[in-house]
Formats: C-alpha cells, structure tokens, sequence
C-alpha cells in the first residue's frame, strides 16, 4: 500500500474550509483527474453516505464507488473508495491563526500484482502526488476566491 500525505495553508476559517467536504457533487471542480461524480444523495453527507465516482489517470479511466466512513464535523473527513484504485482519503482541518492547515492523507493500492507495484513506483506515485498537490491548490483557489 502507498501512501501520500499533503498539506495547505488557507486563508479561511476552518468553518469554510470543512464546508466544501460537505458538497460531495463538487468533487470535480476541484479533485485533478475526477471527470465526475455520479448518485450523490441531496443535503449533508453522514457515515454511510456512498456515491460514484469516474477517475482518470494519465488516459485511464477508472469506476469506483466512494463511502464516507467518518466525519467530525470542523476537524477531520474520512472517505474510502473502492473500485479501479481502492484509496482512504483522510482530510483533516486544523484552524491556525488567520485561516486553516488542509492536510490529506491518501493510502492507496493498485491494482496488477508485482506489475502494479512497479508501474506505482514509474507512474502512478509521481501522478497521485502531482494530483494531489493541484487539488489542494484548487480547494485553496475555489474558498480564498
């Protein structure tokens, strides 16, 4: 299992910043590589709330199906997906003086065996770190206007 852990600084309270895990239809506007998200149920996601999801990585496109497994409403939002590249994504907010420390925390495995994890350590490493550090900078972008 890989794993990548990133961080931003935001110049917004944590409030603002949480608000945005709380509109999971929005996920494309910011996650690089997301194309779309599929079956959102309407209002505020709890544990157990699932959707889909359609991911593309350097021309591949994968499916999967994303469930929130935990949210502490201000503090941290805990997503795992399944399907294509099964993934934990663990967001956590810290506030700080004059805005709020966004950090990620993404485990992932891929897929293929021995094969998957060399063309990991070639390719899917190097994108995953890449798209994460875009979609921080997004997220940043979209709530500091």
């Amino acid at each position: 299992m890989a794993e990548i852990k990133k961080s931003i600084f935001i110049n917004a309270p944590v409030e603002k910043v949480f608000d945005l895990a709380l509109h999971q239809e929005r996920i494309p506007e910011w996650l690089a590589g997301m194309e779309a998200v599929h079956d959102v149920p309407p209002g505020p996601p709890e544990v157990g709330t699932t959707y889909k999801w359609t991911y593309n990585m350097s021309g591949m496109r994968f499916q999967g199906t994303n469930t929130v497994t935990e949210i502490v409403p201000n503090a941290r939002f805990v997503v795992q997906s399944t399907g294509g590249i099964d993934s934990t994504w663990i967001w956590t907010y810290e506030p700080q003086e004059g805005g709020t420390l966004l950090t990620c925390e993404m485990s992932y495995t891929v897929p293929g065996g021995g094969l998957g994890k060399f063309a990991d350590k070639l390719l899917v490493e190097r994108t995953n770190v890449k798209n994460l550090e875009r979609s921080l900078a997004n997220i940043k972008k979209l709530i500091e206007g």
